[in-house]
């Protein structure tokens, strides 16, 4: 949403992204997650069943995913302009790598 908005042509929609004081990320895998393939296999299983499924959903979370990479480097371009507050929450595990409002440290 963010991202969509500073891009937007629409005064309205860039409203959003200059209002933005901090953003809450709520047990989200930045760089993506290694249950991908785990979640490709229900889906399979699903869609074998009858189901209708949809498979991008689940490859855009893999870890090797090029559009979660594109996400974060427009995402990482908007925080450089404007140095909104970060806060991530998850449980047990840090996000090593990064020292943005103290993601790297354990919950």
């Amino acid at each position: 949403m963010l991202l969509r908005s500073n891009e937007s042509e629409r005064e309205r929609d860039q409203d959003v992204y200059r209002s933005t004081k901090a953003i809450f990320f709520l047990g989200t895998p930045h760089r993506g997650g290694n249950y991908a393939d785990w979640g490709e296999t229900a889906r399979r299983i699903v869609s074998a069943a009858g189901f209708d499924t949809a498979h991008q959903n689940i490859r855009d979370l893999a870890v090797d995913a090029p559009m979660l990479e594109d996400n974060r480097e427009r995402f990482f371009k908007l925080y450089s302009r404007k140095k909104f507050e970060i806060y991530t929450f998850q449980e047990g595990r840090g996000m090593m790598g990064t020292s943005i409002a103290g993601a790297n440290k354990k919950v």
